[in-house]
């Protein structure tokens, strides 16, 4: 049957309008099962509530407007928060790309791999791709791609070689994190397009494998809250114009290669709370202008070549929690400002030039957790007294232990975030250190304080190398938390208290080298601590045991059952058997070569007898 003209004028109307235009909802429902069909099987099922009509209770989709909003358009994916789901297969770029609302797109820590692609969807305010095994370059498109881009993440990746020098993002960005990659070569000389007009608050590079010398463009950043630079291989000075940056809260720049002195324009900081140059080469004297640091709470310059004393200045950074200066030059005695630092949690002078003898107030900081002086040419008595001070040392809590098995060496975690205002830094520091003190290798003398094992929250006491007399103090046997004790290479005296080998907790026991005598605790507590005793001839053990009866250094004899060898043979004996006898045959055969070979030791050996009468 022909078409009438009114039904070819309906077809030609149809046609000329095109196909109809797809809702917003059916477009982004289409993308995110485009999305999940791209991952692994696994990371798919992961997934199994995205069914039915797109809706708020698909898992980490966020939509606009929200449902439950009176409004007739449709709603589109305006966030996919996805985060921790070990999801994996590449990053599934086309698909993301149709969703042409998506803000907020948060995939991390996940198993996501592959390269990063520059067609992500233009407008993406926050992206978090950190905790993947993304690798590859980071493309130079990047930037202009997400122009309203706000925070970017993509720490903790693979991601490797140099950042183009014309990598620039523009000034609407208030975060950049590409921590923990391989990322070489320089430091592009403009993160930013325009650093007047930058809300940049964060930059992160930390952990990586940029060289080179800071560039003067970062301190033009004057919005900077937080400057992480760590562990990289970057050389030349710190740039002097460093004090530029008057809203810089945290300025790390530790573990590379920088010299010169410390720039006395880190004054003009002063909002700085946490400041770390430790394990670079930096020499000078320590500078008297950081006074103006009144709201620091750490300073790391550890691992340096800082020489001259503590300034007395410094007494007015009274906000001070945290100092690292161990690793220098510094001398002259314990200066008075560091009494002034009463929210000391941890301070470590270890490993410098320091001498003279230890003021009164070395142990009166209300909150110390950890105390090393180690490494110094302190001399004189320890202070007998301030021991009560230390609510931590103490054992009134506080403290973050951690099972030692040896040496303790205090951990600090300095973490940065951006609020959800976007105008402001949220900084905060994580101390991880047993409760301990160490005043091993000075040359100080004396008998140990009654005071001083009256620590019971200590976890660590290092008293080594140095000329410390008398005995030890019975009242060690209230340490119930000690782990790890160290009294080794001194000069103490008397009977080893049977309460040490009663101590529970103890890991790692060194009473070595000492002028220690007597019998042994009959306790089996000591028997996990071979070599403890090292060095002090005057012990003895074993049943019969009297106080003129000695055993060869450092052994804890067991009962004496073998005879005229005992002495020589066994695992705690001075030679054991079978070194014994390789030892003779050795001699014999050495003996008998020598007269094969030797004519002269043949004659000698073989020469005639003279009788005489």
């Amino acid at each position: 049957m022909p078409a009438t003209p009114l039904v070819l004028a309906l077809l030609l109307l149809l046609l000329a309008a095109g196909p109809r235009p797809v809702a917003p909802a059916s477009t982004d429902r289409a993308a995110l099962l485009a999305f999940r069909a791209s991952l692994s099987p696994p990371s798919r099922a992961a997934l199994s509530s995205w069914h039915g009509p797109l809706s708020a209770s698909w898992l980490g989709v966020s939509l606009h407007p929200p449902a439950a909003a009176a409004v007739a358009a449709p709603p589109s994916v305006a966030s996919l928060a996805l985060q921790g789901l070990n999801l994996s297969g590449p990053l599934p770029a086309p698909s993301l790309a149709l969703l042409r609302r998506l803000r907020e797109l948060d995939l991390s820590a996940n198993a996501l791999f592959g390269e990063l692609p520059c067609s992500l969807p233009r407008s993406l305010v926050d992206l978090d791709l950190s905790r993947n095994a993304l690798s590859g370059a980071i493309p130079t498109c990047l930037p202009a791609s997400l122009p309203a881009l706000r925070t970017l993440n993509l720490s903790s990746n693979s991601l490797g070689f140099p950042l183009s020098p014309w990598f620039s993002f523009s000034s609407r960005l208030v975060a950049l994190d590409f921590s923990s990659n391989a990322l070489s070569g320089a430091v592009p000389p403009r993160i930013v397009a325009d650093p007047d007009a930058s809300s940049l608050l964060l930059l992160d590079l930390s952990h990586n494998r940029f060289s080179g010398e800071i560039p003067a463009g970062i301190t033009a950043i004057r919005s900077l809250q937080g400057l992480f630079l760590a562990d990289n291989q970057l050389s030349g000075e710190i740039p002097p114009g460093i004090g530029n940056l008057t809203y810089l809260q945290a300025l790390d720049l530790s573990h590379n290669r920088l010299s010169g002195l410390v720039p006395a324009g880190l004054a003009g900081c002063f909002q700085l709370l946490y400041l770390r140059l430790g394990g670079n080469q930096l020499s000078g004297a320590l500078r008297p202008e950081l006074d103006a640091l009144d709201s620091l709470k750490v300073l790391d310059l550890s691992n340096n070549r800082i020489s001259g004393e503590i300034p007395l200045p410094l007494a007015g950074c009274r906000s001070l929690e945290v100092v690292i200066l161990s690793g220098n030059e510094i001398t002259g005695e314990l200066s008075g400002a560091v009494a002034k630092w009463q929210s000391l949690r941890s301070l470590s002078l270890a490993d410098n030039q320091l001498s003279g003898q230890l003021p009164d107030w070395m142990f009166s900081f209300p909150v110390l957790q950890w105390l090393d002086l180690s490494g110094n040419r302190f001399e004189g008595f320890i202070p007998d007294g301030g021991f009560n001070a230390s609510s931590v040392l103490n054992g009134a809590g506080g403290g973050q232990g951690i099972p030692s098995g040896g040496m303790i060496s205090p951990q600090l975690f300095v973490s940065a975030s951006v609020d959800s205002t976007g105008q402001q830094l949220e900084l905060g520091y994580d101390l991880r250190a047993a409760p301990g003190i160490d005043l091993s290798t000075n040359l100080l003398h004396g008998e140990i304080p009654e005071g001083l094992v009256a620590m019971k929250g200590l976890e660590y006491l290092n008293l080594s190398c140095n000329y410390l007399a008398g005995q030890i103090p019975a009242g060690l046997g209230g340490m119930g938390r000690l782990r790890t004790l160290d009294f080794s290479h001194n000069g103490l005296s008397g009977e080893v208290p049977p309460v040490i080998a009663a101590m529970t907790e103890l890991e790692a026991l060194n009473l070595s080298y000492n002028s220690l005598s007597g019998p042994l605790p009959t306790t089996d507590g000591l028997r996990k601590f071979p070599g403890a005793l090292a060095g002090n001839p005057g012990i003895c053990g074993g049943e019969g045991c009297t106080m003129d009866a000695t055993m060869p250094e450092g052994k804890i004899s067991g009962n004496n059952h073998h005879g005229w060898l005992s002495d020589w043979h066994g695992e705690n004996r001075w030679v054991s058997l079978g070194a014994f006898s390789i030892s003779t045959m050795t001699s014999f055969f050495v003996s008998l070569a020598t007269l094969l070979c030797s004519s002269k030791a043949r004659n000698f050996v073989f020469r005639p007898a003279r009788i005489e009468y």
